[in-house]
């Protein structure tokens, strides 16, 4: 059976289409520093590959850098290794699901000259607009006999993840394995939104599961 509607009826309708089709996509401004690390004994020199990680479905990439590494620094007299690694990307969304995430996998040498992992890391960037400071703790596998322990203390040879993108799911990356706290990656990160309202979005301290139109 087909509808019968007044002219008023469909001109209100085609107005509210027109209405939601001019408004812009929701965006997000993420820009900051990757400042540095706290390492742990016995590294000397640290450095940092990260990589921003989302639903790429539901996000896309504006403008920026996704991925990059930092240079490598010596531990400082305060025992700090300072990287200032600037972050900045520009993103765009058509929903809340797939949250950006940053991850990280620091690598170090000690005074012997020997490479090792130093540890890897992941952090939910903030769902809120502002500027956030955080310590992020990594972590690194560890072997589960004394002769392993041995490898690691007196050859430098540490375990590693054999698939980076375990760790873009926190809750199920480290199933069954035996981990260790690392080094702690200090973050300088601020969020800027835009024409989230108008697109019916909202955040806090859990996301919504709405949608932009």
């Amino acid at each position: 059976q087909q509808a019968n509607f007044s002219t008023s009826t469909v001109n209100a309708m085609t107005e509210r289409r027109r209405a939601r089709q001019d408004i812009p996509r929701p965006q997000v401004f993420v820009f900051g520093e990757i400042e540095g690390a706290v390492p742990n004994w016995p590294l000397t020199k640290l450095y940092c590959s990260w990589r921003l990680v989302f639903d790429s479905t539901k996000w896309w990439v504006i403008q920026g850098e996704t991925e990059g590494e930092t240079f490598t620094s010596n531990v400082g007299p305060h025992g700090f290794c300072a990287w200032n690694h600037p972050v900045g990307i520009h993103l765009a969304l058509k929903a809340l699901q797939g949250w950006p995430r940053i991850e990280f996998v620091v690598r170090g040498s000690d005074s012997h000259g020997r490479h090792r992992l130093a540890g890897y890391g992941s952090w939910a960037l903030p769902s809120t607009p502002g500027t956030t400071e955080v310590l992020c703790r990594c972590w690194r596998p560890t072997g589960t006999g004394l002769l392993s322990r041995l490898r690691s203390y007196l050859l430098g040879i540490v375990p590693e993840l054999q698939q980076n993108d375990l760790l873009s799911n926190p809750a199920g990356s480290r199933p069954g394995l035996r981990t260790e706290d690392s080094v702690d990656v200090l973050l300088r990160i601020s969020v800027v939104h835009q024409n989230f309202k108008p697109n019916g979005l909202e955040t806090g301290a859990e996301l919504w599961r709405s949608g932009a139109s």
